[in-house]
This record gives structure tokens, sequence and C-alpha cells, in this order.
């Protein structure tokens, strides 16, 4: 090849690889332009808009888990949805619930304190004025202490925004009960270092008209009150006391400690209270593995005591509202048994999933159903003992039960969005029983999740078709008999 030739080839291989590095440039440049100038999809919280397909897929990372991440929080005026299940809170509670509160005009003072207002120098002349909110409607809002601080949060079930209600700081609170409102609380723990159990009844209100923070203020009850439970109106609560050598009182306060009354006096101790409805409170053994349990229900108002059931080990219970049913759960070769006993007939009949009653709620829309957590596998070990004692945790799914169809409807997968699953405990249902709230026993924090609606019964259109249907067919009858009657009586005139 001649030494022309060879220079013409190497020019030409020279400009092809030139063409090739100059065309990988630009097109990497443009791709990159592409993808930087692809709006970032704002409306991903809480599952709306369409899926980052660059996000990892497990729950851990999922954008719904995790506040500090790399995509861009939404900022239009459009409230993204609020995901199934939703963690309330991160860290610890001491107790939660739904409460109703009121709807204040904004245009209307919100203070419910007093003001005074001097006409003269005199203080005897000074005049007191009550401002009194004007109230539009009311709403629901779940209300719950933050277990560190004592501090009252709040928020919705249709919202992802937690709002602080009060600043009263109060540590190492264990226990809290609200009232219907939220606005009265019983606050409970142990004083000092020491094993006395303190319990506080708390009044939160707001300090001056100006005020945006309410201030939460306390008054001692009795120390040692055991086994607190409110009544189903949350205005009174019930709890015992102990007496060495004596035995245990079991008594009934308004929530701030006054009107004190006794239903019932024992020479035994270490009992659970549960209150089911205004006129029944239910006595029940400590329970364990290794000793039989009996469970007992008070009439609070003749103070009759009656027996419900017993001789099963680690007996558990939990009534029906309307005190129709129990719900038994008992210690069993290792494992737990779940079954409903009909206190009418004295019949029981199993539900086949393994749980305990503390892990279940009644609902009071529709008769004979439960809603229940289960564990999706259960380790051999001594029930209740071992789970009491944080020895073992579950990670539970959601039931729906009917007691009297013995149907069991699977509700929600919690691990589907919660890869380390949660331990539930303290199930509470809304009013409308379309939301359930409780705690994670493995690191006590609070939970809600969106539940069907409970069917409703039949129309009234329907029953009136049904009555109309009766009236027809009467009418026609009592024609009949009209028509036999006449014919009969013809009958024997011609005779």
């Amino acid at each position: 090849m001649s030494k022309t030739k060879l220079t013409i080839l190497i020019l030409i291989i020279l400009s092809i690889g030139v063409g090739v590095v100059s065309g990988i440039y630009f097109y990497t440049q443009q791709s990159t332009k592409n993808i930087e100038s692809t709006p970032t999809d704002k409306t991903i919280f809480g599952g709306v808009g369409n899926v980052r397909t660059d996000l990892p897929s497990d729950n851990t990372n999922s954008v719904e888990n995790q506040d500090n991440n790399t995509i861009d929080k939404p900022t239009s005026t459009t409230t993204p949805k609020t995901p199934a299940l939703r963690m309330i809170t991160a860290g610890p509670i001491s107790g939660a619930d739904f409460v109703i509160r009121d709807i204040v005009a904004s245009s209307t003072p919100t203070y419910t304190g007093t003001t005074t207002a001097s006409t003269s120098s005199s203080s005897k002349n000074k005049k007191t004025t009550v401002i009194k909110p004007k109230i539009l409607g009311q709403e629901e809002k779940i209300r719950y202490i933050e277990r560190g601080t004592g501090k009252i949060y709040e928020t919705a079930s249709s919202t992802n925004t937690n709002e602080r209600i009060t600043n009263s700081t109060y540590t190492r609170i264990n226990e809290a009960f609200f009232d219907k409102k939220g606005n009265n609380v019983l606050m409970r723990g142990l004083l000092g270092n020491s094993d006395v159990i303190q319990t506080r009844y708390g009044t939160s209100s707001l300090d001056t008209p100006t005020s945006t923070i309410m201030s939460l203020k306390t008054k001692e009850l009795p120390y040692n009150l055991l086994s607190v439970v409110l009544s189903p109106e949350k205005d009174y609560f019930a709890y015992y006391t102990e007496q060495k050598g004596v035995g245990s009182s079991i008594n009934i306060s308004r929530l701030d400690g006054t009107g004190v009354f006794n239903v019932y006096k024992s020479p035994f101790r270490e009992w659970l209270l549960s209150y089911p409805n205004k006129d029944t409170l239910i006595l029940n053994t400590k329970p364990s593995a290794y000793s039989e349990g009996f469970a007992y229900s008070i009439n609070i108002k003749n103070k009759v005591f009656k027996r419900l059931t017993g001789g099963q080990a680690g007996l558990t219970t939990l009534v029906s509202p309307d005190g129709l049913n129990v719900l038994v759960g008992e210690s069993i070769e290792g494992s737990m048994k779940l079954s409903v006993l009909n206190l009418k007939t004295q019949s029981s009949k199993d539900i086949y999933i393994r749980t305990m009653p503390e892990k279940c709620v009644w609902s009071i829309l529709e008769k004979n159903t439960l809603f229940c957590s289960a564990g999706e596998s259960i380790v051999y070990a001594p029930y209740p003992d071992a789970w009491y004692q944080g020895l073992v945790f579950f990670n539970d799914n959601v039931w729906k039960i009917n007691t009297e169809t013995m149907e069991n409807k699977l509700v929600y997968v919690i691990k589907n969005s919660v890869k380390e699953g949660i331990d539930v405990v303290n199930p509470i249902l809304n009013k409308n029983e379309d939301y359930l709230i409780f705690t994670n026993k493995k690191d006590l924090s609070l939970w809600g999740l969106q539940i069907e609606k409970p069917q409703k019964a039949t129309s009234t259109s329907s029953t009136k078709s049904i009555k109309n249907s009766s009236s027809k067919m009467s009418t026609s009858t009592k024609a009949k008999a009209k028509a036999k009657a006449k014919a009969t009586s013809t009958a024997t005139s011609t005779r």
C-alpha cells in the first residue's frame, strides 16, 4: 500500500471515531436534559398520582413511611389522600381515643374563662364576664398523650397532620383516658422511683382570650387505684383498691374523683375490670397459663354478683356492649383458643382464629360482630403470660368476625404496608365504625386504619312494602270471610 493511500485510510478512521464520540456526547446531554425537565410528581404522597418506578420496592423505604427523603413534598393546595393504614405517631403514647370536639366560629372568641371589667377604681364594682364561643357544630378527632412529655396532641382520620393541644409537661405517664370531648383526662403513672401508682385528673383550658395552646391543670386522686376503666359514656370510672389482710374494694366515681360509691367488696384480690355498658361491671381474675381463671358480672344498680364463666387456664374475657355474649380467651397446649359464649342459652362456639380478647373490639352498629387482630404465626409459649411479659410479639392482620354465622373476613394485611409488622393492642372503633385506631405493643406507637363501613339495615321502603302487602292480604282475607258468611246465611235461609 502506498504512503498516500495509508494516510487517507488513517484520516477516514479518525473521522469516524470523532463522529461516534460526538454522537454519544450529544445524545447523553440531550437525555440528561430530558430527565431534568421531567416535572416532579407532586401528588405521590399518600399514594395519589403516578408511581415513580425508580423508588425502592420494599415498604421500609416507601414514601408513605418516610419524612426525610429525596422526593419533593407536595406544594399544591390539593390535600393528599390519607393511606388506609397510617402511622399517627412514631414515638410511644400513654393513651388515645376518639373525641367529639365543638366547631367554633372563627369570628368569636374561643376563650371559655372569665375577664374582669372595672367600672371604677373600687374593686367592689368589678364585673366578671364569661366569654362563650359560638358553636357551629361538632366533629370527631383523635386525641393522644405523648408518653415522654404528657403533652396532648390531636389529629383526624382524614388528615396526615398532628396538632399540639397543650403545653404542660408531665413525665412518666404510663396510662391515660380521655372523656367524650377530650378536654378532661385521667393520667396514671408511678410516683417518682417508687411502686406507688399516682392518678391525676387533668382539665385543659385556654389561659387567656389570646392563647392558642391550652394548659393542662391537674388534681391529685388517691394513690394506688388499680385496674382503672372508664364507663361507656366516659363520665365515670371504676377502680379497685387492695388492703392487706382485708381484700379488695371495687368503687365507681366521677372522673374528678367525686361521688364515690362502692359496688363490691371481696376477700379476693388482683382483678381486671371492664365496663361493657352503663349498668354492668365485669371482674376477671388476673390470667395465667398456670392457673384457672374466672369471670363475674356486677349489676351496678342492684349490686347483684353473678358468675359468667370459669375454670379455663389463662382466662380473659370481653363482654359485648349488649351484655348477651362473652368473648372467651384461654391457654391451651402452648397456644391459645378463642370462643364466644351466649349468656342466654349458655351455648359456646369456637372461633377458628388464634388470638386473645385483648386484641379485639365489639361492634355496636353491627350485632354479633367483632374486629380482631391475630398473628400470622403463633410461637409455642404459655399464653397470655409470655405476651404480657414481652417475651413474644405478633405480626398481626385485622379480621372481622360474625359470631352468629362464624364467618371470618380478612380486613387488612398489615405486613403489606409495614415490613416489620405490628402487634395490635387497645383497638378502638370510631362512632361510624369506619376507622380503627390501635397501639403497636412493640414500640407503643399509635396507628389508624380505614375500614369498610358497616352494612345498613333493611331500608324503610322495603319495610313499608312488606306492611302494605300484609295489609292487602288482611283486607283480602276479610272480604273472603264476609263472602263466605253471606253464602252460608243465604243457604240457611233457603233451607
